[in-house]
Parts: structure tokens; sequence; C-alpha cells
């Protein structure tokens, strides 16, 4: 975690005095670390089930929508999707390239991990944190980008978690020779804004 922290200090830093900013990939012992994605989403469910907050689903299909309240374990369900596979496992984390921006005009800095073997199931995971010099940085968001075949039908996700707030997963499922169809999951348990 120091060494994410000295990461998020540099592109501040770097940011700040107006010059390119170079991305940066941390190396330990040779092998890149990796923002753990994982760890962090499990913290956010753990807040949800601790909190024994209400959770919203919203399902849209053809454009109808179907809501109501679910249990914390549909909630682990639905949710399992960001889990896996963890992109920190030391065993692929080396298979995805790290880049990283800081955006002044939010601010905020953006980890991008995108995959180099086009047979890797998540393609690519954008991390936004709103760094801050004087308290803890706080990650605002994860995006992922899931592909998967299953017998026939090719899968592609795009799965979005807003800190604190809400989830959301679109699927577009695509059988040979057949129009695709996407379905939308929300999970909200944050109404606040």
């Amino acid at each position: 975690m120091k060494l994410f922290c000295a990461l998020i200090m540099a592109c501040i830093t770097v940011s700040c005095n107006n010059q390119s900013f170079q991305p940066v990939n941390d190396r330990v012992d040779g092998k890149q670390t990796v923002f753990p994605v994982t760890d962090f989403l499990n913290s956010q469910m753990h807040m949800v089930d601790s909190l024994q907050l209400p959770v919203m689903k919203f399902v849209t299909i053809n454009n109808k929508t179907d809501s109501g309240l679910i249990s914390w374990d549909e909630f682990k369900v639905l949710a399992a999707d960001f889990l896996q596979p963890d992109i920190s496992d030391p065993s692929i984390s080396g298979l995805y390239k790290e880049n990283s921006f800081a955006d002044q005009s939010i601010p905020s800095v953006t980890l991008t991990y995108a995959a180099q073997n086009k047979d890797l199931e998540i393609r690519r995971v954008d991390i936004t944190i709103n760094p801050n010099p004087v308290l803890y940085d706080k990650v605002r968001s994860i995006y992922l980008e899931k592909n998967s075949i299953r017998k026939d039908t090719f899968i592609h996700k795009k799965l979005y978690w807003r800190a604190d707030r809400n989830f959301q997963i679109i699927t577009t499922m695509q059988l040979q020779n057949q129009p695709s169809a996407t379905r939308i999951l929300k999970c909200i348990w944050d109404y606040t804004d």
C-alpha cells in the first residue's frame, strides 16, 4: 500500500508541475504490482453486509425494467462477477500492462490494466482514485470489461462499481448467426445523490 500511495503522490506532483506525465509500472521482486481490486470489492461487500443496507436490484431487458429488494445472499451472488478472476493474483498479474493518468480537472488518478493476451477473460480494468495529499486516497470507481465464450455464445460484460453506492453489469450475449441480446443489472444501496 505504501508503494501505491507513493505512485499517487508522484502522479500528483508531476501533474501539478504541468510536465508531461509518464506511466509508471511499479515492480516488486521483478514483478508488476497490481491494485488489489478483489480486496477492495470484498471490503465494499463487507460494508454492505455489516451495515445491513437495503439493496435494490433493477434488471432491464428489451427496455423493460423489473425491480425489487434483494437479500444479502443474492447480492453476493450478483456481485461475484466482479471478483473472478483476480488480476492481482501473481500468476496472472504480469499478463496485464499498467498505465496511469492524472487528471487535474476532476482531480483524479486513473490506473488502467489492459490484457496483453487476447485469451484472458478480463480485458481491461480502470480504477479511478480521488487523490488526497492530507487524508487517504479514495477509490471512486472500478470498471472492468470481460469476454467469455460458453458453448456457441460470445458474452461481453461491462462491469462498473461506484464505491459506497452501487454497481452495474451490462451483459451482451451473441449467439452465432443471431442478433445480440443485452441485459442491464443495477444494484443500489446508497441513494444520496
